[in-house]
């Protein structure tokens, strides 16, 4: 028996990956007693690693030879708040992460940032500060800010639901303004789904507050500035938060308000790589931690924040769209010659042109641009005006085939469709393999191919030739590889420098540009094709985002919004085209109730990967078994993931549904899964 008088045991977490069927914390030794939240370097069998330090407690006699490593060095304490320790704890335990991984997401990189180059001040103008709040906003602004008082509700939880344009922002903003004149200390978070909109959000708040107090938390920024940031965050000096889902992990001193924008955006959540956790949930525990409230806004709720709503989980409030002139106009006929009219001085509602492209085929026009979305953009570049064309796919093609045998061109790795690039190779989008510019078929050897489909580079090729005047610029993964590169295109298009501009989903999200006039949906087709229970909700979502893009406050012109399908006799184009979201939701939620979907029951996607397709199946199979014997869970059996090959790994899945709570014995046997499986809770998609 060994007495270590002086000596106190310190419970810490490495920040590295734990298997979840051991503690996720260690013991070790040191001379004082150390607060919750140090950080310490520690060393963990035969290498040192950082770890957050959950308590201390005197050391005692030890019976055997249990001897205790004693920590490296003690890096800074207090490094994390107790309420950053409590949300670690939250996502560990709800998605089933291990601790260690997610609490290093809690600790950034300590670097010191560069001093940057004298720049002058942002021209934040469009005078926000000027803007007349309607009565609507002026209610919806007084419930945020009072709403704990009315309601005797500490963290309550909004649905801000508004269309495109109804003033959300100015919302989020003068309520901020009323709680910050309760208390002057007080932060805010405003989270964004991808950091392509913090330029925006920056201009939009930076015309009422301070540039010394917003600060952004974003992939897209530099780790020394990151790490400035988040100290100006814990000592209080920061007051605006602006970040993507990243910043939940941000030391908050005293948080007054939390918003999610874009809040039904499938961004928040994590997917390809641990914690799998969705930042909308994690913020709303953030609210509960700080007795705050949290907003989510949204022009088109996800089915289930809707679906809380009316079961009075989430206080709604709905703002009508602001009644400004020239708003957006639509022309409902089957006539080819219909012309936008000229800015006239009535109101009017966003709505979508539907164009029937096999009546395109019919006439002769094999052209991805139908006769219509032509003479629109004609008609939009004659007066100056600007076009956005959407298409949920990059490249020239949605796949190549051999002409001889008709085999689709596929990526020798994923197995999955090349894609062709205009530089003259074939590439995969899941991997970096890219082929020589005369690919051979691997069936017949040949090297002639036909390209189908499309991609928005062929869109962009397209427009060229048909309008080779227009100043036209595409948006997609490919183009915004370097830093600043999104920020570069926005700017150029708020600035007129841009006529035309071909993008993915991205150009879809939060862009506010008084001069667009036209927006074009070119395949709408290709996003209603996916065998997921959520294909029509995001379709949804997506296509009135990016008809929200045109129309907007402070436009001189109405706008025209023109959507592209071969199915037109499906209803959700008659919802959309209707502006009825509620008949959309109806529908939506019946079919999910009848197969158990959220929000009537919650969902665990299991993938296993491996580079033996042998050993996937035998993996999955045992598993299955193991599961199939849990009681109040449905177990599906073992299948292909929708892209069952990645860089050479096979994949098979499991999907898991429940009601809300997850199964003590469910959770036991998902903590044993070893090596290659991956546990998403929640999953935003289950193919």
């Amino acid at each position: 028996m060994k007495d270590k008088k002086g000596n106190f045991i310190l419970d810490i977490v490495p920040l590295t990956k734990i298997p979840l069927t051991r503690g996720q914390s260690f013991s070790y030794l040191h001379d004082t007693a150390l607060p919750a939240g140090t950080l310490v370097s520690t060393p963990l069998f035969h290498r040192k690693v950082e770890g957050i330090v959950l308590g201390s407690k005197k050391d005692f006699p030890r019976l055997g030879n249990i001897e205790l490593k004693k920590i490296d060095k003690v890096i800074e304490e207090i490094f994390l708040t107790e309420k950053q320790l409590k949300l670690a704890n939250f996502i560990s335990d709800y998605y089933i992460s291990p601790l260690g991984v997610v609490m290093k997401n809690f600790v950034p990189k300590q670097t010191k940032a560069r001093t940057p180059s004298p720049q002058p001040s942002p021209d934040y103008g469009r005078g926000g500060k000027n803007i007349q709040l309607t009565k609507e906003q002026k209610n919806a602004v007084d419930l945020i800010s009072n709403g704990n008082l009315k309601l005797k509700i500490k963290n309550l939880k909004f649905l801000l639901y508004g269309p495109s344009g109804s003033g959300k922002t100015e919302v989020y903003i003068h309520s901020i303004l009323k709680l910050r004149e309760k208390d002057k200390d007080l932060q805010f978070l405003i989270l964004v789904p991808e950091q392509t909109l913090t330029p925006q959000a920056i201009e939009r708040y930076g015309a009422y507050f301070n540039s010394g107090e917003i600060v952004v938390l974003s992939s897209n920024v530099s780790k020394g500035q990151y790490y400035s940031h988040w100290l100006k965050i814990r000592s209080g000096e920061a007051r605006i938060v602006i970040g993507t889902r990243m910043a939940v992990f941000a030391p908050f001193k005293k948080l007054g308000l939390i918003v999610i924008d874009e809040e039904q955006d499938m961004s928040y959540k994590q997917w390809d790589m641990n914690p799998r956790y969705d930042a909308r949930m994690a913020a709303e525990k953030l609210g509960e931690l700080h007795e705050c409230p949290v907003v989510r806004g949204t022009a088109t709720p996800s089915a289930e924040s809707y679906f809380r709503a009316i079961k009075k989980q989430y206080a709604l409030i709905e703002l009508p769209e602001l009644k400004i002139k020239s708003n957006l106009q639509l022309v409902i006929s089957n006539s080819e010659n219909n012309k936008s009219q000229l800015p006239i001085t009535s109101y009017h509602l966003r709505s979508i042109e539907i164009v029937d492209m096999r009546k395109e085929h019919w006439a002769k026009n094999y052209s991805c641009i139908s006769k219509k979305l032509k003479s629109e953009i004609a008609y939009a570049l004659k007066y100056n005006q600007q076009v956005i064309l959407f298409i949920n796919r990059q490249g020239m093609s949605s796949f190549s085939v051999c002409e001889s045998c008709k085999t689709v061109l596929k990526c020798p790795k994923c197995e999955r469709a090349l894609v062709y690039d205009n530089s003259g190779n074939y590439r995969c989008v899941h991997c970096a393999y890219k082929t020589s510019i005369t690919p051979e078929c691997e069936k017949c050897r040949g090297i002639t191919f036909k390209n189908v489909g499309l991609g928005t580079q062929k869109v962009e090729k397209e427009i060229r030739d048909i309008f080779p005047a227009a100043r036209v610029a595409r948006i997609d993964s490919q183009t915004i590889k370097t830093k600043g590169q999104h920020a570069k295109i926005y700017a150029n298009m708020e600035h007129g420098e841009i006529d035309i501009l071909i993008g993915t989903q991205m150009i879809t999200k939060g862009w506010d540009l008084p001069r667009l006039a036209l927006v074009g949906i070119i395949d709408t087709d290709n996003m209603l094709s996916f065998p997921d229970f959520r294909t029509k909700e995001k379709a949804y979502q997506m296509i009135v985002q990016a008809a929200g893009r045109t129309g907007r406050p402070g436009a001189k012109f109405p706008g025209t919004v023109v959507l592209q399908t071969y199915q037109p006799e499906l209803k959700v184009f008659q919802w959309l085209s209707d502006r009825n979201f509620e008949a959309f939701f109806e529908n939506e939620i019946l079919e999910r109730e009848t197969f158990d979907y959220p929000p009537f029951g919650r969902i665990i996607k299991l993938v296993f990967q491996d580079y033996s397709s042998k050993r996937v199946s035998a993996e999955t199979q045992r598993v299955y078994e193991t599961l199939e014997k849990v009681k109040n869970a449905k177990i599906s059996e073992p299948q292909d993931s929708f892209i069952p090959n990645i860089r050479g790994r096979h994949r098979k899945q499991i999907i898991i549904k429940f009601k809300k709570e997850l199964p003590s014995e469910l959770r036991k046997e998902l903590k044993k899964l070893g090596q290659g499986w991956i546990i998403d809770v929640d999953p935003v998609s289950i193919i």
